[in-house]
């Protein structure tokens, strides 16, 4: 049975959003370097693996400037055909994908996260309090904030 969602668990993912998308972006790096081998346990079965792993794939094959676009988009709910498929996903499946990136990023795959950036103070604080969740709470707070991003499919027979 699922824990029941905090306060704190809803403040911090609409914090979350309150900051520019290339903060979102590294708090994310943040997380995944500091909670990077508990996310591999909260993480999907196979199949849908599978399905996340295609679209990292896809995004692995673009250039870097284009990497970053389409992470930015997708943090923006901009609307593309990449990030409809990613709003197609189940949220599992989104904490999958932004793993696989990070992973990227630590092989080189996906554009590396720039050296010399530190987090703003907000952005230290929040990492704080995400830390200062159980566990499950944090893999809670990142799937409702992997969950809201992205764009909606189109309808009719596009994506």
């Amino acid at each position: 049975m699922a824990s029941p969602v905090s306060e704190q668990t809803n403040q911090l993912s609409d914090q979350f959003r309150q900051f520019g998308v290339d903060e979102q972006l590294a708090l994310l790096w943040f997380v995944y370097k500091k909670m990077g081998s508990s996310i591999t346990v909260a993480a999907p079965g196979a199949a849908e693996s599978e399905i996340s792993g295609g679209l990292f794939k896809q995004v692995q094959e673009k250039s870097q400037e284009e990497q970053l676009q389409i992470q930015r988009d997708i943090l923006n709910g901009i609307s593309t055909e990449i990030t409809r498929e990613y709003g197609s996903l189940r949220a599992n499946s989104k904490l999958a994908f932004w793993y696989f990136l990070a992973q990227g990023m630590d092989e080189g795959t996906i554009i590396p996260f720039p050296e010399d950036y530190s987090l703003s103070g907000q952005g230290e604080q929040w990492i704080t309090a995400l830390e200062g969740e159980e566990f499950q709470q944090q893999i809670t707070i990142l799937r409702t904030i992997v969950d809201r991003s992205g764009s909606a499919p189109a309808s009719g027979s596009a994506i």
